[in-house]
């Protein structure tokens, strides 16, 4: 009966801490510069991002979803994690939920826009 009260209060233990720890943090400041139609863009680094620069179209519906400063001419990018929660809901979800990672990205800042680099 100890041994079943040690183990259950050492599972109590655990569970407390692993439910307040913090989820890592994402670093959006390393940059990589990637050359896209011909111009350079700098991105996070561990992220994806378009090869063709967005419309205006897409830049009026990033804008309603929190994405800000997209611009003509910008790509956008997402972190990896975002791109994985993005096609899992393409999968099996709901445009829904599908609107809802975006807009938790945006708002977290692990999705955006790059505008091309000036060639000085």
């Amino acid at each position: 009966m100890k041994v079943l009260k040690v183990t259950l209060l050492s599972g109590l233990a655990l569970l407390a801490v692993g439910c307040t720890t913090n989820e890592p943090t994402v670093n959006t400041t390393k940059q990589i510069v990637t050359l896209e139609n011909g111009k350079k863009y700098s991105v996070p680094e561990g992220s994806s991002y378009t090869k063709a620069p967005v419309t205006e179209k897409a830049i009026k519906r990033y804008t309603e979803l929190g994405v800000k400063d997209c611009q003509n001419g910008d790509i956008t990018w997402e972190m990896y994690s975002v791109a994985d929660s993005l096609n899992a809901v393409m999968r099996k979800g709901t445009k829904e939920e599908g609107l809802a990672v975006i807009e938790k990205a945006a708002k977290e800042g692990t999705m955006g826009c790059s505008s091309p680099l000036s060639n000085q």
